[in-house]
């Protein structure tokens, strides 16, 4: 029984599906659905019901993912035991004030899957190893931002939407005008340059700013109590919600789509490491190992 297989297998039924699980381990969707399969045949059981949603466990399944999750608990104090934590490594890491906590989960679990034996500090300190972040466009960017800019590697992307709370008599529409968005209640993002540049098109529109935040998931919380509208980029895990409508930016009519690249700029003094520049190659390019 390999362990990277129980690792998917509850990836999978943590995340819901085989394409969450696939994002989460950072490895391609066929390495999960091959592991799990294994896993299924070694054990003569199905674990989980494949439907068009995603995944769920069986009750058989269901039972094999605590005794999985309790073995790789195991499996970790073990390696803990055996290497104490004088003579682990440690990453510092810090994130973008603007940036989305689902980021910070999908780094953190790829950062344990490739190097679980390193230790994994959070900082706010924008000099550490590695800065979890957003690209932006050259006009936004001072001159250090332009310079770390060049170190940038992009992990993920995202497209920018209009997020109305679900009662709000724009909530059931696919298309919108700018007329259609004239005096609303708008919720700010001080921490996103982007703002600027959607700003330019509501300029004359006169809209209500009701709240001014710092993070995403602030904003987010705002908008599902209905405080007003709101212009951001959403993660995959957050298009889908209850309590609030998503519609793209570039369905606003005369509003050019806008996108948002994630991912990490290096600390330059740790670029010339090997250990450490290995396991950036390994994030960068999972399909490679």
């Amino acid at each position: 029984m390999d362990l990277k297989a129980l690792k998917y297998f509850v990836a999978a039924v943590d995340a819901g599906s085989i394409t969450g699980a696939s994002k989460q381990c950072f490895v391609a969707q066929p390495s999960i659905t091959i592991a799990i399969n294994k896993l299924e045949s070694e054990f003569d059981t199905v674990l989980l019901t494949r439907h068009k949603k995603g995944v769920t466990p069986t009750s058989a399944g269901q039972q094999f993912y605590q005794h999985s999750k309790a073995l790789l608990n195991q499996a970790g104090s073990m390696f803990d035991y055996f290497n104490p934590q004088q003579s682990r490594q440690t990453i510092t890491i810090a994130v973008q004030a603007d940036i989305s906590l689902v980021y910070l989960k999908r780094l953190m679990s790829q950062l344990q899957q490739h190097c679980p034996q390193w230790l994994l500090h959070l900082t706010s300190d924008s000099s550490a190893d590695i800065y979890l972040g957003s690209d932006y466009p050259n006009d936004y960017l001072n001159c250090d931002s332009k310079k770390s800019l060049a170190t940038f590697h992009p992990l993920w992307q995202d497209q920018y939407y209009l997020i109305i709370p679900n009662n709000h008599a724009l909530s059931f529409k696919t298309h919108v005008t700018l007329e259609q968005l004239h005096g609303v209640a708008m919720i700010e993002r001080r921490q996103c340059n982007n703002m600027c540049l959607l700003m330019d098109y509501m300029r004359e529109l006169q809209i209500e700013r009701v709240a001014s935040v710092d993070t995403e998931e602030w904003a987010l919380a705002l908008v599902e109590q209905q405080i007003g509208l709101l212009l951001a980029p959403l993660t995959t895990e957050q298009l889908e919600h209850e309590n609030y409508t998503a519609i793209p930016i570039s369905n606003i009519t005369g509003v050019e789509k806008i996108e948002r690249q994630v991912g990490i700029t290096l600390a330059s003094n740790r670029l010339q490491q090997p250990d450490f520049m290995a396991l950036i190659n390994r994030l960068l390019c999972p399909n490679r190992n």
